[in-house]
C-alpha cells in the first residue's frame, strides 16, 4: 500500500501512519492505524473481516474479537461525523467500511456548486405547543426546497442533506462549509389553532450576516401566499436577474384549500414505511385531500403512487378496481400538473408498473429527469422505471445521482440498494452484493434489498449466506413468497426471472 496522505473530515493519516485531527496527533496503536489505513484505501467500499485479519495480523491466527477491539478504539478516538453518525459502519457478518466524507476545508467562502450561487434550506424550528404538528414545518421546508430547486440559475441542497441538521445547534459558517453553500435559509413556524406565524431569514454564510428577514402572520388559509412571498423574496436576493414573471411562471400551483394541504402533508411520512398498512393510511389522507380539492395534482400523483407502493411492500397485485383507480389518479394528476417534474416522475412509474406501458412510462421519466435533475425522488423513480423495463446502466446512473444528492440520510439506503439492483440485473452478482450490503448496513430494512441479496448469494453458490439473508427477510416480511414476487415481476419485461430463480435456489417457496 502506498504511503500517500489520506484525508477525511478533519483527519489526516500521514506517511508513517501518524493520524492528526486539525493538526494535532491522535493517539492510536499501530494495529488500529493499519486497520484505518486499509479502510481508507477501500474508498468507502466494504472491507471484509478476512481482509482485515490478513492485513493487520499477517501470518498469525487470531480470533475475530481482536478486530472488534481495534474498531472500538478507532471509534472512540474518531468520535462522530458532523451529521452525528459513525465514521466506521458495521456491515453485519461481512466487515466494515469507512464512510466517505470530504476533508475539512480551511476558513473560506463556501464553495459554489457548478459555479452557481447555492442555498440550503435548513429545517424550520417548530414553536407550536402541539408536537403532533411537527410535520407542518417539515412540509413547508420541503415545499420551499422544491420551489427553489426549479430555478436553473442557482443550486439548492436536497432536503435529505439539509435535514441532517435538525435539532443541531451549529455555527452557520460551519454548516455552510459542510454543505458547500453560499446562503442559508432558516426559519420557524408557530401554529395556534387556525393562526400561523412563519419567520424566515436569509443568511450570508461567509460572514454570518442576515441579508433579509421577515415574519408572516395570518390564517391557515393564507399559507400558500406566504410560501410564494418567501420564495419570491429569496430568489430576488440570491439571483436579482430573475424577473417576477419567471417566478410566477415556474412556481408550484398551490392548492386553494388549506385543509387539503394539511392532509397531503400528513400522508408524506408514510412513504418510507415497510408496513403495507401505512400506505393505505397515506391513501386515506390523500383521498381526503382530493375530495377537498379535486385538481390537486401532487395529491393525485401521490395517491396513485401509494397504491403501487402498497403492492410492492405487500407483494400483492392490485385487483382490477385498484389498478383502474391507480391509473385514473395518475391521468388526473397529469391533467392538472403536467409541468411539475415530480408529478411526471410519479406518474411515469404508475403508467409503467401498473398500466404496463413501458414506452410511455420511460419517456415520461426522461421528461421528469430533464426538467429537474436535482430532485431525489425524481432520480429514484427514474431508476425504478429503468430497472424494471429500461436500461440498467441508466437506472444505476439515476440511483448514483440520488445517493450523491442525499448521502447522509436514512433514505439513502434505497439509493444504495437501487445501485445493487441495477448490478444484479446486469448479472454482476458480486458487484450487486457490495452495494446491497452497504444498503443493509444503514439499518434501513427494505425488503427488496433482501430479495436481491439472497438471490445474488445463491447465484454465486454461496448458499449458506443466501439462507441467512433469506431468514432475515422472512422475519421482516413473513408473507414473502415466490408467488408474491411474481406479482411484482409482472411489472417488468421478464428480467425478474433471474431474481425468482435465485430466491428459489435459496429455499423460498
Amino acid at each position: 500500500m502506498d504511503e500517500a496522505q489520506h484525508r477525511f473530515g478533519p483527519f489526516v493519516l500521514k506517511p508513517g501512519r501518524q493520524l492528526q485531527c486539525d493538526g494535532q496527533p491522535v493517539a492510536l496503536g499501530p494495529r488500529a492505524l493499519t486497520m484505518l489505513e486499509t479502510m481508507l484505501a477501500a474508498e468507502g467500499e466494504v472491507v471484509t473481516k478476512a481482509e482485515l485479519l490478513e492485513r493487520v495480523w499477517p501470518g498469525v491466527t487470531v480470533e475475530e474479537g481482536n478486530i472488534t477491539v481495534q474498531i472500538a478504539a478507532l471509534r472512540r478516538e474518531l468520535g462522530s461525523r458532523p451529521d452525528g453518525g459513525e465514521w466506521i459502519v458495521t456491515v453485519p457478518r461481512v466487515g466494515y467500511r469507512l464512510v466517505a466524507a470530504p476533508a475539512a476545508q480551511p476558513e473560506a467562502s463556501p464553495v459554489e456548486a457548478e459555479g452557481k450561487p447555492s442555498v440550503a434550506v435548513l429545517p424550520f424550528v417548530d414553536l407550536s405547543a402541539d408536537a403532533t404538528r411537527d410535520y407542518f414545518a417539515d412540509g413547508l421546508v420541503e415545499d420551499l426546497i422544491t420551489a427553489l430547486s426549479r430555478f436553473k440559475s442557482f443550486a439548492v441542497v436536497s432536503r435529505y442533506s439539509s435535514f441532517a441538521y435538525r435539532d443541531r445547534a451549529s455555527d452557520v459558517r460551519q454548516v455552510a462549509r459542510e454543505l458547500g453553500v453560499r446562503y442559508l435559509l432558516e426559519g420557524s413556524v408557530r401554529l395556534s389553532g387556525e393562526r400561523v406565524r412563519v419567520t424566515v431569514q436569509l443568511v450570508d454564510a461567509a460572514t454570518g450576516t442576515h441579508l433579509w428577514a421577515s415574519s408572516f402572520d395570518g390564517e391557515m388559509g393564507q399559507i400558500f401566499e406566504f410560501q410564494d412571498t418567501i420564495t419570491a423574496s429569496v430568489v430576488g436576493l440570491v439571483e436579482p436577474q430573475i424577473r417576477r414573471a419567471e417566478i410566477e411562471r415556474t412556481r408550484r400551483r398551490w392548492p386553494e384549500n388549506p385543509q387539503a394541504y394539511d392532509h397531503f402533508l400528513r400522508a408524506l411520512p408514510y412513504f418510507g414505511s415497510r408496513d403495507p398498512a401505512d400506505y393505505l393510511t397515506a391513501l386515506d389522507h390523500l383521498e381526503r385531500a382530493i375530495a377537498l380539492q379535486p385538481d390537486y395534482a401532487a395529491a393525485l400523483a401521490y395517491a396513485s403512487w401509494s397504491l403501487a407502493r402498497h403492492g410492492t411492500v405487500a407483494l400483492t397485485a392490485l385487483d382490477a378496481a385498484g389498478a383502474a383507480r391507480c391509473l385514473q389518479l395518475a391521468r388526473l394528476a397529469l391533467q392538472y400538473g403536467d409541468d411539475d417534474p415530480l408529478v411526471l416522475a410519479i406518474c411515469s412509474h404508475s403508467l409503467l408498473a401498473i398500466g404496463l406501458m413501458p414506452a410511455e412510462g420511460l419517456a415520461m421519466a426522461d421528461r421528469a429527469l430533464a426538467a429537474n435533475p436535482h430532485n431525489v425522488v425524481v432520480q429514484v423513480l427514474g431508476g425504478i422505471c429503468n430497472m424494471l423495463a429500461g436500461d440498467p446502466l441508466k437506472a444505476e446512473a439515476c440511483y448514483r445521482r440520488a445517493y450523491t444528492l442525499s448521502p447522509g440520510a436514512p433514505e439513502a439506503s434505497e439509493s444504495l440498494a437501487g445501485i445493487g439492483f441495477s448490478r444484479f440485473f446486469m448479472r454482476d452478482f458480486e458487484g450487486a452484493i457490495g452495494w446491497l450490503e452497504r444498503s443493509r448496513a444503514t439499518l434501513a430494512d427494505w425488503p427488496p434489498t433482501y430479495w436481491m441479496l439472497t438471490a445474488a448469494y445463491a447465484h454465486l453458490g454461496r448458499l449458506d449466506e443466501a439462507r441467512m439473508v433469506l431468514q432475515r427477510l422472512l422475519q421482516l416480511a413473513p408473507h414473502s413468497s415466490i408467488a408474491g414476487l411474481r406479482t411484482v415481476g409482472r411489472r417488468s419485461d421478464g428480467r425478474f426471472e433471474v431474481l425468482i430463480e435465485g430466491l428459489r435456489k435459496a429455499g423460498l417457496s
